[in-house]
């Protein structure tokens, strides 16, 4: 199969992907969820039997004052309700704790309410921000490292400049589907979601570099074979294990995604590493490695200019 022959395609394919994303990003925005903004949460405990959180949501969506808010479960009869807003007054609480009775009995002695400072919630931005960028920085600095004794035709510093912008493009798509997610639906980042892009890094890096690598035996075992030919080679001989590897994620985050729909938390955190993971795969195969090859082109069409 012949990868790189079609790889203007891919490349725009790839462009409208990250434009679309980028304006999702600044023309939706992100909808920060309560761990960021900051809010109230509210723990109780039912006697006989929790109902299902959509039960608990339905209830809650009776609520006048309140518009944004998660329900989780906690052990086996009990519930957080995370409410994103800050000041909670006696009569908001007492119309909650009216409704969430019709849901079910609960010992009302066992319902407390507690602040989520926002002043946690910018600390877990600032610290969000530290572990992705520190992450990106890492990847950088390891393919440079891990390629360091390939230099023939490509360094290993494109080998990690490529590695790294493939990591930028399969965020920026989750994020931008999340933007627009939370403009149709009231998706928010929260923190399994940054778990979820975090998750997207670490394992579409680890695709990039199994292709990588195989360039790398490729170039020591064919020494006389254009760069070329041996990335197309490269490419087909790591495409079967790519996909296998891939679909085997996918597959268990399909059935997360099906058994655990109605919770928020575990909904997206599914969707968003099923869409990076999906996009990863893409960049690894189709987009990755044929940058390497436009590079070394542009070098050879300047060094000709010469």
């Amino acid at each position: 199969m012949d990868f790189l022959k079609y790889s203007k395609i891919y490349f725009v394919v790839s462009i409208v992907l990250v434009l679309a994303s980028l304006f999702s990003l600044f023309y939706f925005g992100l909808k920060l969820g309560i761990d960021f903004e900051g809010g109230s949460s509210l723990s109780i405990e039912y006697i006989e039997e929790r109902p299902d959180t959509s039960q608990i949501k339905n209830a809650l969506s009776q609520v006048e004052g309140i518009s944004s808010f998660e329900v989780q479960p906690a052990g086996k009869l009990g519930a957080i309700i995370k409410i994103s807003k800050k000041d909670i007054s006696s009569e908001i609480y007492e119309n909650i704790i009216t409704e969430l009775k019709k849901t079910g009995d609960f010992e009302e002695s066992s319902a407390g309410i507690e602040t989520i400072s926002p002043l946690i919630g910018r600390e877990l931005k600032q610290k969000t921000m530290i572990v992705v960028i520190v992450s990106l920085l890492a990847m950088l600095l390891y393919i440079a490292f891990a390629f360091r004794n390939v230099s023939r035709p490509v360094t290993s510093f494109q080998y990690g400049f490529s590695s790294t912008l493939m990591l930028f493009h399969d965020i920026i798509i989750p994020l931008g589907v999340l933007a627009f997610l939370g403009h149709l639906y009231g998706a928010q980042l929260t923190i399994p979601v940054v778990t979820a892009l975090l998750t997207i890094v670490g394992y579409c890096i680890n695709n990039t570099v199994v292709v990588f690598d195989r360039i790398r035996e490729n170039l020591l075992k064919n020494r006389g074979m254009d760069y070329e030919d041996i990335v197309n080679k490269s490419l087909n001989e790591t495409l079967t294990r790519c996909i296998n590897t891939s679909l085997t994620v996918l597959f268990a985050l399909s059935a997360l995604y099906y058994f655990f729909a109605n919770e928020e938390s575990l909904k997206y955190f599914t969707l968003i590493a099923g869409i990076g993971i999906f996009i990863g795969v893409f960049s690894s195969v189709f987009l990755a490695s044929p940058l390497l090859v436009y590079w070394l082109k542009y070098k050879k069409k300047q060094f000709d200019k010469k």
